[in-house]
């Protein structure tokens, strides 16, 4: 089984730097969702390469291989889609892809025009058989772009998206960090 992971970028999220605490409570909770996914049936992980989620799983991911067998894709939209990362964030990207089992680019070439995202997007879902989504839709983001086309080509064959909303990652905080 093939799982597409999407979300909310870190600054849709508030969080402006790696080392503040709350990327590491997204981090923790991809974890504890991705054990899920992997006892599951999950055998690949699809990510952009996009900074905030994506990158929480990513790392996650990494650290899981040392006790789960499962392997990951990146996938990235086009040439120079993370020419704007930040030092801290480029150096991430290029851990995650050091450590990714394939990673290829969707366009092999530069942006060209915003039609490239549709596109894209449904390449994404032609080639996963599930989504873990982390979009919420009181704070609209460019996630909704995705998911809406996930839910449009839901209705061809069958899908499944799990969307993971604010209140879902509130209780895994009440549930796994003593106040």
């Amino acid at each position: 089984m093939r799982t597409l992971i999407a979300g909310y970028r870190p600054y849709e999220l508030g969080i402006f730097k790696s080392s503040q605490p709350e990327a590491q409570v997204l981090k923790d909770f991809m974890k504890f969702k991705l054990k899920e996914y992997i006892d599951n049936g999950t055998e690949w992980f699809i990510i952009q390469g996009y900074t905030g989620i994506e990158f929480y799983a990513a790392l996650a991911m990494i650290e899981l291989r040392e006790e789960y067998t499962f392997k990951y894709s990146v996938l990235k939209p086009f040439h120079g889609f993370d020419e704007r990362y930040k030092e801290d964030d480029a150096l991430l990207l290029h851990q995650i892809l050091d450590n990714s089992d394939h990673h290829q680019f969707i366009f092999d070439r530069p942006y060209e025009s915003p039609r490239m995202f549709p596109m894209i997007n449904r390449f994404l879902i032609d080639h996963s058989d599930q989504a873990l989504v982390v979009y919420d839709e009181q704070a609209d983001s460019k996630t909704r772009f995705i998911y809406d086309q996930m839910l449009e080509l839901k209705e061809d064959r069958p899908y499944n998206i799990e969307r993971i909303q604010f209140d879902e990652i509130n209780a895994f905080i009440d549930s796994a960090y003593e106040r």
